[in-house]
This record gives structure tokens, sequence and C-alpha cells, in this order.
């Protein structure tokens, strides 16, 4: 099954309400500029998170002193709902000004507790991340760097195409990571995510706007670019 395919299938259903809706009397709202830390691994799992805008990545620095990104944070989406008492991974700010809401665990826990739509609306968003980081895994199963770039790019405007005005307009989707980010997410070099991106869009499967906006011409190419 492509990518593409499987993304549609594993997201859950969208509900009308939002559980930052319920939140909201709990939220604390902090700027972030780019690059910039909101927590870092290890530390006490202390606040559940919601991104307002912008956008965050969620990362772990290997022993050999790589890092390695696992999930992009898009607005709307919540993070840092950990099961244990300290984080695994450490999360940063990739788009400047990007506004974060964090929310008192425990009282959050509390009111989810007591609160059964809150509590059924949690658990939809444990699933969407469960389903992002599925995902990522059949993205890396992808064969070659043009399959997995290919993969990544579904992906993005699955997850972006409801969300910019700039790609309900036609106009693609504008990537808030970096190739850099692009290339430790999937694990490749910079180098070889730049040549994906050259080659796709030398055979007509995309357009490129500089280096962060991209519209998809040929999604059936994507589909089928494994190398």
């Amino acid at each position: 099954m492509h990518v593409s395919s499987q993304l549609r299938h594993d997201q859950p259903t969208r509900h009308r309400h939002n559980p930052g809706d319920v939140l909201s009397s709990l939220a604390m709202t902090t700027r972030y500029g780019r690059g910039q830390e909101i927590y870092t691994q290890d530390h006490p799992a202390e606040h559940w998170y919601r991104v307002v805008s912008g956008a965050a990545r969620r990362f772990t620095v290997q022993v050999n002193g790589r890092r390695q990104i696992v999930d992009f944070l898009l607005p709307g989406d919540f993070f840092g709902l950990a099961s244990r008492n300290v984080h695994l991974f450490a999360v940063e700010a990739i788009v400047e000004g990007t506004i974060v809401a964090a929310y008192p665990r425990e009282r959050a826990e509390a009111l989810a507790d007591a609160n059964p739509h809150l509590g059924r609306e949690i658990r939809t968003v444990t699933a969407a991340e469960i389903a992002r980081l599925q995902t990522r895994i059949l993205i890396l199963g992808r064969i070659g760097s043009l399959g997995k770039v290919s993969a990544f790019l579904l992906e993005m405007a699955e997850r972006l195409s409801s969300r910019t005005q700039a790609s309900k307009a036609g106009e693609g989707i504008l990537l808030p990571m970096s190739r850099y980010d692009i290339a430790d997410y999937l694990t490749l070099s910079v180098e070889t995510v730049s040549r994906a991106l050259t080659s796709l869009k030398q055979r007509g499967a995309i357009r490129l706007v500089g280096t962060r906006r991209v519209k998809i011409i040929h999604y059936d190419a994507l589909e089928d670019s494994d190398e």
C-alpha cells in the first residue's frame, strides 16, 4: 500500500471540537524563536503542549552526536502527553514566533477524568500522534532516497493542505522545516535530499518555488517513485 493511502486511512476522524477549547482555561502561551527549546530530553513531564501557530521538531541526539528528528509538529498538534515522568525527546521551534500553549499536566489530567468528552478528544489526539509515527515508519521503509523524499512530500501535503490558505489556493505548500531538518527526519544527508528534490522537479512531479514552497504536480509520480 502506498504511504499516502496508508496515511489517509490512519488519520483519526477530525472532530468539530478541539481539546484545546476545553483546556483553554489552563493554557499558558509562550512565543518561541526559531531553534529555541520548548523542552529538553529528560525534562520533567509536567505539562501537555499544543502548537498554536508556527511549527516545531521533536528529536533526540544519538551517542555519535547525530540528531534524529522523529516528528514535525504543526498548528493544532498536541505533544508532550508523556506516559513517564520525563520526556524521551526534546522539542524545538523551527519557525520564528512559534506560539505554544502549555497545560499543567496534573490539572489537565484531572479535567480529562471529570469530563468524558475531553477524555475522548485526548484519546483522539493520542491516536493522531501514533498515526504520524506509523507513517514515518512507512516512509523510512521506502526504497532509496527518492522514494523517501517523495513519501515525505506526500505526508506534508496531507498534513498542511487543510491548514494553509496557500495550498487551498493551489499555490502549493510552504514547508516550515529546512532541508537539514528533512534530512535528519529521513536519515539522509542534506545533499541527498537536495538531489532528490531536483530529480523530482526534472521529472515534472513537483514544482519548486524557492527552497521551501513545493507544488505537487503529479501525485501518482510521487507514489511510484521508489528507486
